[in-house]
């Protein structure tokens, strides 16, 4: 019985999943390889998940771009972000670097309403149970901004933290964050 091949039906928001719906549905997953992985991608996520997989070779396993939901009361708002998904410890330990380093490079280039956060989270197996360890990045409006002056701002905070993630990608590898020693990793770090 042949597969049926993915679609990727829109929301009147720019949403892309299974059912074409503002909010959080399942999406198809796609490996980079296959034909259509760039369609089932959000356009204005697309530039960050692009230099995580090319770029750093990274599995991601959920992007959002980041939707206002303006005429619907009673959504709230979502914020741009990845979820990436380390193959390994080593892996992982390096990309977790290289992301908090590519968060200082892009802190001060940011718009004053947009906020770089990193986090740790778990993703679980539906199949096997089995618990990944897993890395997030979130553009989130920064204390004193409004979500209209984010979403005003969130195109040139892509861009900014674009250029910082494929900078510190061609910088040599390291499992140092590039913090200094004493500095208290738990601030911008959800869990």
């Amino acid at each position: 019985m042949p597969v049926e091949p993915p679609s990727f039906p829109v929301s009147a928001h720019g949403n892309i999943n299974t059912v074409g719906l503002p909010g959080v549905h399942e999406a198809d997953d796609l490996d980079p390889h296959h034909p259509q992985w760039s369609e089932g991608i959000e356009p204005g996520v697309r530039p960050v998940v692009e230099v995580l997989t090319a770029g750093w070779g990274t599995a991601t396993y959920d992007s959002c771009q980041g939707h206002a939901y303006d005429g619907i009361p009673e959504a709230e708002p979502r914020f741009l972000s990845v979820g990436v998904l380390p193959r390994d410890r080593a892996e992982y330990a390096r990309t977790a670097a290289r992301l908090c380093r590519a968060a200082g490079r892009a802190e001060s280039a940011l718009p004053r309403t947009c906020s770089l956060v990193l986090g740790r989270s778990e993703l679980t197996c539906r199949t096997t149970g089995r618990v990944y360890p897993t890395l997030d990045l979130h553009l989130a409006p920064a204390t004193e901004a409004t979500s209209t002056e984010y979403f005003e701002d969130l195109e040139r905070a892509v861009k900014v933290l674009t250029e910082s993630l494929a900078e510190t990608f061609s910088a040599p590898p390291s499992t140092d964050c590039g913090c200094p020693a004493d500095a208290d990793h738990t601030s911008g770090v959800q869990q």
